[in-house]
């Protein structure tokens, strides 16, 4: 049996590269080799030892995957047309398809569905399975040859933009406030973008950050810390407010100055996860009084996410400045390390 190395979560503040006997492809499994796994936001919040439902260590963590089949399972062909050979990415959630929220299009909100890099060992190590529940149930999807693989591996990402994209109701006409130009913001703007806003105004108190959000189509960009923004909103908007404002960073504190900066009858999109509780007071009266729409995002269903690679396909996305920082897999404190610090956008390990 061949052995393989693998970052192995085993509790709070503990991971460990080991050398440990590489998977095979059991009945109705893929095996899959790892050539690229991105560092997301929820794996630093595993690490730190934050509450996350379904993870129990000793895991492997890494959800966000980009890979090659190098063996199929028996009878996994019956549910998957893919071969030995083809580049692959992978929806990391695996919905159950038979409860209330699969049955209405919000598989995303399933209450049972396990998830790779989660119940299920994901991509940071030199290979993977994907079980047979997640191969016939349709989680796995070909690479266009025209993406990279780190393209690839930021699907998943992409997916929940996209989910959140929905949610946001962007239209054509729209004035478009994304808070926070990181991995996720930037998507939200090139997305905005995309669905016809007049403009997308990004707040971001990294300069770095500022300067490539306009790169990628930003109007006008923002630095909170030195800059009123509600000042700005108001100016760019003849004094309306923003149609669409989307929480690109996870501080509950900031909400209450997001409402307050939306226009009557717009849209508030909390796209973030927040540390903790969440907890925060709420100015009920800027929802009651402003009829504002404020929605969360959580995930992605499967259709996201094959809109999420149709749309990279369409070379109308630059993902490949948003993929900052490459590691190999023996570096992958580092990798978490430069996430953690915000000193890159996604960082990306290569097995």
């Amino acid at each position: 049996m061949a052995n393989m190395r693998a970052a192995v979560f085993l509790g709070p503040n503990q991971m460990e590269l080991r050398e440990m006997q590489q998977p095979e492809a059991g009945p109705g499994e893929v095996l899959v080799k790892v050539a690229a796994c991105a560092v997301c936001g929820t794996d630093l919040r595993i690490l730190n030892g934050g509450k996350t439902r379904g993870v129990f260590p000793p895991r492997v963590l890494g959800h966000e995957i980009a890979g090659t089949i190098v063996a199929v399972g028996e009878g996994a062909s019956e549910f998957t047309p893919l071969k030995e050979g083809q580049r692959v990415t992978m929806a990391p959630g695996i919905p159950c398809l038979s409860c209330r929220f699969c049955n209405t299009g919000n598989e995303n909100l399933c209450k049972n569905r396990p998830a790779l890099g989660y119940r299920f060992d994901g991509g940071f190590a030199e290979y993977m399975t994907v079980p047979a529940v997640g191969v016939s149930r349709g989680i796995l999807f070909p690479v266009p040859d025209r993406l990279s693989d780190t393209e690839a591996a930021l699907a998943e990402p992409l997916a929940c933009v996209v989910n959140g994209q929905r949610k946001s109701q962007v239209r054509l006409g729209d004035v478009v406030l994304v808070i926070g130009a990181g991995p996720i913001g930037l998507m939200h703007l090139q997305l905005s973008r995309m669905a016809g806003a007049r403009k997308v105004i990004v707040s971001e108190p990294s300069a770095q950050r500022r300067a490539l959000a306009g790169e990628l189509g930003a109007h006008r960009t923002v630095d909170p810390t030195t800059e009123d923004l509600a000042e700005v909103v108001l100016q760019e908007t003849g004094g309306d407010g923003a149609d669409v404002v989307v929480a690109a960073i996870g501080v509950a504190q900031l909400v209450n100055q997001l409402l307050a900066v939306t226009r009557p009858g717009g849209r508030v999109n909390l796209f973030a996860g927040y540390s903790g509780t969440g907890e925060t007071t709420i100015e009920a009266n800027l929802i009651h009084y402003g009829e504002l729409i404020v929605t969360g995002t959580s995930a992605c269903t499967r259709e996201d996410f094959r809109k999420a690679l149709t749309l990279m396909e369409s070379g109308q996305l630059n993902m490949r400045a948003i993929g900052s920082h490459h590691f190999p897999l023996e570096r992958i404190e580092e990798a978490f390390t430069t996430t953690r610090t915000g000193a890159g956008l996604r960082v990306l390990v290569n097995p």
